[in-house]
């Protein structure tokens, strides 16, 4: 009987440490509403963070790669723009085992909702919600592309052709010009200078064998981390894991520091006109701090005091004065700035736009704003938390995108939690310490000007 013991307790030990080989559980986080977020790391670099939630048999999957288009720019062996995104395109297009077209169709048969993928300058992150009885076949799928991806020149020419039509579309858009031309003002040296999407003689050059080196580099296990919030539990979830993503191998990932851009010693303005634009847009982007910067947390509040909600100051002064149809302030991270974007009504001015804008700046830098206002912006902040957490695929982006910007997934919460040691005081120090003139751009795009034919004069005398 002893020796059967014995035996048992031999195999325990054996299952635990063979459990404790496939997958190492690196913490175990605790968010602000009871939940539980834990961490996990495969041998082979991967992280896994899981959410579990049973209030519905749902789950939310989402893939991050840390690689966008500033790693494509940087890299020697390929020195350009547009690939990173025309490689999220790529990677809808089928393996050996799930031919091309398939997997759109045996998702969609699953019931998949939210199914798509995004690319900016410092991530790539593919995503979907499915019903939870499906998540091995899911696993089944996803880890079949990100590993076994069937690259060939068809298909690859394909998939250029698409991606140029997107980027035309693109540039067809007043906005889509406007945000690319802000970036290129406020940025010289740095990568950010050159877009997303590349340019269309950059995509059209991309050779299969470039698109073979980045495919094997960057979607790497140890370049990648899964997300699951849903109806699932480790148990279930990390030996799926283990099967599926455990023998993927390591990749070496090329990491080139980017270039300190030059300090801003004066205003840089830019003007363009749109063959689509209806009404002026005002665009004004000032440097701001990393996302890791204790800064980011007083300035994330004062753009929210200054565009959250019914009483957002820059809808109250530029748009219930019929000024502007659209008025918004916000910051953003990898480029770091504090952005500012008005859409004018028609035949209203740019120039009058930012005399307002300017005359607001200055009052917060002269003075803190009210106790009440302070109370409104916070409460707004928090109120979008509470929407954002309760949603699978919301959460997931949130956690995601911090992850990619700081290596810390939860600096959001971080960022919320930070809220609670504010004064407007703190808001008035950023304000003076960011939002100066010498070290803002300035984008103007107006509507195009019709062409006057040649011979015809534009002057009309009395009939």
């Amino acid at each position: 009987m002893r020796s059967i013991l014995f035996a048992l307790m031999c195999l325990c030990l054996f299952v635990s440490s063979a459990k404790a080989a496939d997958y190492e559980k690196v913490t175990e986080k605790v968010l602000f509403n009871g939940e539980k977020l834990s961490e996990y790391k495969l041998p082979n670099g991967l992280k896994v963070l899981l959410i579990p939630r049973h209030q519905a048999k749902v789950l939310t999957f989402q893939a991050w790669f840390d690689v966008g288009s500033v790693d494509e720019k940087l890299d020697p062996k390929l020195k350009k723009t547009g690939l990173a995104h025309l490689f999220e395109h790529m990677m809808f297009r089928g393996t050996e085992k799930v031919p091309d077209g398939k997997f759109d169709e045996i998702t969609s048969r699953m019931g998949t909702d939210r199914q798509n993928a995004t690319t900016y300058f410092y991530r790539t992150n593919f995503f979907e919600s499915i019903p939870s009885r499906h998540l091995a076949k899911l696993l089944d799928l996803e880890s079949d592309r990100m590993a076994n991806l069937k690259l060939n020149l068809e298909g690859f020419e394909k998939e250029k052709g698409a991606v140029v039509g997107e980027l035309r579309r693109h540039l067809d858009t007043p906005t889509g010009i406007a945000m690319d031309s802000l970036i290129q003002t406020v940025y010289e040296v740095a990568p950010y200078h050159y877009t997303v999407l590349g340019s269309e003689e950059e995509i059209k050059g991309f050779t299969l064998e470039e698109a073979q080196y980045f495919y094997k580099t960057f979607y790497a296990p140890n370049n990648a981390t899964l997300i699951f919030i849903g109806d699932t539990t480790e148990d279930e979830l990390m030996p799926l894991v283990v099967k599926y993503y455990g023998a993927m191998g390591t990749q070496k990932i090329p990491k080139v520091a980017i270039p300190d851009e030059p300090v801003q010693k004066k205003e840089r303005r830019k003007e363009i006109s749109h063959s689509q634009a209806t009404s002026e847009l005002l665009l004004v982007a000032y440097r701001g701090p990393a996302v890791e910067s204790p800064d980011a947390i007083p300035l994330s509040l004062l753009t929210a005091h200054l565009s959250s909600g019914m009483e957002g100051r820059l809808r109250k002064i530029l748009v219930d004065k019929g000024i502007a149809v659209r008025a918004s302030g916000f910051t953003a991270n990898h480029p770091d700035l504090i952005e500012f974007f008005i859409q004018l009504t028609e035949k209203k001015k740019a120039e009058e736009a930012l005399v307002i804008l300017d005359r607001e700046i200055a009052s917060l830098t002269q003075k803190p704003i009210s106790k009440e206002s302070f109370s409104r912006a916070m409460n707004q902040e928090l109120l979008s938390l509470y929407t954002d957490i309760g949603d699978n695929s919301s959460l997931g982006t949130w956690l995601g995108e911090y992850l990619m910007l700081s290596g810390n997934y939860m600096r959001g919460f971080e960022i919320i939690d930070g809220y609670k040691k504010l004064t407007p005081m703190d808001l008035q120090k950023v304000a003076k310490k960011y939002l100066t003139k010498v070290t803002r751009s300035v984008l103007i795009v107006r509507p195009q000007k019709a062409e006057t034919p040649k011979g015809e004069n534009t002057k009309k005398g009395k009939s």
